[in-house]
């Protein structure tokens, strides 16, 4: 019963790894027409409704993207936090203005960055668009992790509403309530 017992333990750690390396899904965005789709949001909703297997989405650059709650389990990467930009100028309400918005439990997010231009200045001129809320980022997923992303905004920049999250190596840069909300952040 003990070595039964022993062997079930040895096959789940050391070839587990490998049949759910198997079994994700892999793709790529590029906006340049060489990759599997030109627009991030396209490639999330490639993935499977309530999937239970890891899907990776290599980004190098978007437009707005929404994970709903349930396509658990994307990992979005990009080429650097200085390389992969993603940006979207909305400014309509703070529900609606993200850049990028994940529901989604289980969302991992690494080495990009996500971008409000709503407030910015345009091509060096003074942007005379009102101050109001132009939300970079929603985080509203349990367990969701960010690894060298930045958020950018001018006001409400990183919206961590609900769940459990973690940030490591993150710049969020803002000047009006640039992080809020009611999630419990952890960091390093």
């Amino acid at each position: 019963m003990g070595t039964r017992r022993l062997c079930i333990a040895l096959f789940c750690c050391f070839c587990l790894p490998h049949i759910i390396e198997a079994y994700h899904q892999q793709v790529f965005v590029d906006q340049s027409g060489h990759a599997n789709f030109t627009i991030i949001q396209k490639a999330i909703d490639s993935v499977p409704v309530n999937n239970r297997h890891w899907s990776f989405i290599n980004v190098a650059a978007g437009l707005y993207r929404y994970i709903p709650y349930d396509k658990p389990f994307i990992v979005i990467v990009g080429a650097g936090k200085r390389n992969t930009r993603v940006e979207w100028g909305d400014h309509d309400s703070v529900a609606q203005s993200p850049t990028f918005a994940t529901v989604a439990d289980n969302t991992v997010v690494k080495s990009l960055t996500f971008v409000n231009t709503y407030n910015f200045p345009k091509k060096g001129k003074v942007n005379r668009n009102p101050r109001i809320p132009a939300v970079a980022a929603l985080i509203n997923g349990d367990k969701c992790a960010f690894y060298s992303v930045g958020f950018s905004g001018v006001q409400d920049t990183l919206w961590d509403a609900d769940g459990r999250h973690f940030f490591h190596l993150c710049t969020i840069q803002g000047a009006v309530d640039f992080i809020f909300g009611n999630g419990l952040t952890s960091k390093s």
